[in-house]
């Protein structure tokens, strides 16, 4: 099947040529400081002097219970974010390949994270992502980037050091860490998602179609999003640019099932907890946020919660709640969405760029017990703050 797209409709790069002859290889850098001072503005309010605002401001549109908590505004544009383990910091990642350190309570930057490799050839950061916390997986205080030029890297943060890089010989456009393992899955360009061990930084297995004729089993376009089952240690989801979310377990060869009608252009796909319903938040005017059914793949619904159209970069299920968090282009609006009463909670519309990525935060307010009111059917509280990036801005709100 060939690719239902022919031009770029999401945030594309310029392809380097010098960088995408590249092969795959792992080789251990460090990096020089970088001094150039490239944050404009920075406005924050910590939780002891939030204010809580219902005004726009440069033109946007804060609709419900937002309260903004920082904002910062830099000179070049920023593609994605991440919270550190300990969710003291946030990291963001620019166009020009490198990666900022904010602290949460002052917005200064306190880590620049480049080398001379991402100077010689720069390609925007696709994706920053850290190995789940958990019990046996304790904090490290690293981050994994990708780039669009190939290249993914293994960051200790704290020291602007670069422990390793892997470079692939395309355009790696995401990645995601396995829930359990210490594996992560990169994808790009090529139709095809690499999973790798981290701790011995080699390939593990490829996953990709059989290229047989009138057989669905692997992507045939960009890939630009992966969510591992919470459940399983084997099966993850996939989505990009040929409208197919595909379903694969790494004991078999290709995709095992799949569903179509969703045009990914970026992280828009998750799991909830059970691991049997996927959100999917697609870049499309119709049918942008739906519920579908893992086992058959069947469509459980769909979430028209507005009447702002706006095509999803983004999405994500808010943990033991009814609510998901979306972003996207054309009202460039940022959603808190009921998916049971199918209505928008809070929204932030008029941004000064399409919302690419968010991140989810500490989840500040608990809801205050015995009030029977709507919000707290609603769960808003529950919401945890969250960062977003939209055009050069780096804001983060809270909700309820």
């Amino acid at each position: 099947m060939d690719p239902q797209r022919k031009t770029a409709a999401g945030p594309m790069a310029p392809t380097s040529i010098k960088t995408a002859r590249k092969s795959f290889a792992v080789t251990n850098t460090y990096v020089r400081p970088h001094v150039e001072k490239e944050i404009i503005t920075v406005h924050t309010s910590t939780p002891q002097t939030e204010k809580r605002s219902h005004t726009a401001q440069q033109n946007q549109v804060y609709q419900g219970d937002v309260n903004v908590l920082s904002i910062i505004d830099t000179n070049k544009d920023i593609m994605c974010c991440k919270y550190t383990e300990d969710v003291n910091s946030i990291a963001a990642g620019f166009s020009d390949g490198s990666i900022r350190v904010f602290c949460c309570h002052t917005g200064t930057c306190s880590n620049t994270l480049v080398d001379d490799e991402t100077r010689a050839y720069p390609g925007p950061v696709t994706a920053i992502k850290h190995r789940p916390v958990s019990k046996a997986h304790p904090i490290t205080n690293m981050l994994l980037s990708s780039y669009v030029n190939g290249c993914i890297k293994c960051w200790k943060y704290k020291y602007d050091q670069c422990l390793y890089t892997i470079r692939e010989k395309r355009q790696t456009l995401g990645l995601s860490y396995h829930p359990r393992f210490s594996k992560f899955v990169t994808y790009g360009d090529d139709a095809k998602l690499c999973m790798y061990d981290e701790e011995a930084q080699t390939q593990e297995r490829a996953f990709y179609s059989s290229q047989q004729k009138n057989v669905i089993n692997g992507h045939t376009s960009r890939i630009f999003a992966c969510a591992f089952n919470p459940k399983s240690h084997h099966e993850l989801i996939s989505g990009g640019w040929d409208d197919t979310v595909l379903c694969w377990d790494d004991r078999q060869p290709f995709a095992t099932r799949y569903f179509t009608g969703v045009h990914m252009c970026g992280e828009g796909l998750d799991f909830d907890k059970p691991g049997r319903e996927i959100l999917t938040c697609s870049w499309q005017e119709k049918d942008c946020i739906q519920l579908w059914d893992y086992g058959s793949c069947k469509l459980i619904k769909t979430i028209v919660p507005d009447n702002y159209a706006s095509k999803l970069y983004c999405g994500k299920l808010v943990p033991q709640t009814n609510l998901i968090v979306c972003g996207g282009s054309d009202a460039n609006i940022l959603r808190v969405v009921d998916i049971n009463m199918n209505i928008t909670e809070c929204c932030i519309r008029n941004n000064p760029g399409d919302v690419y990525a968010f991140d989810f935060g500490t989840t500040r307010r608990k809801p205050r017990k015995g009030t029977e009111s709507y919000k707290k059917l609603s769960e808003i509280g529950q919401v945890p703050r969250v960062s977003f990036v939209t055009g050069k801005r780096l804001q983060t709100v809270d909700f309820g």
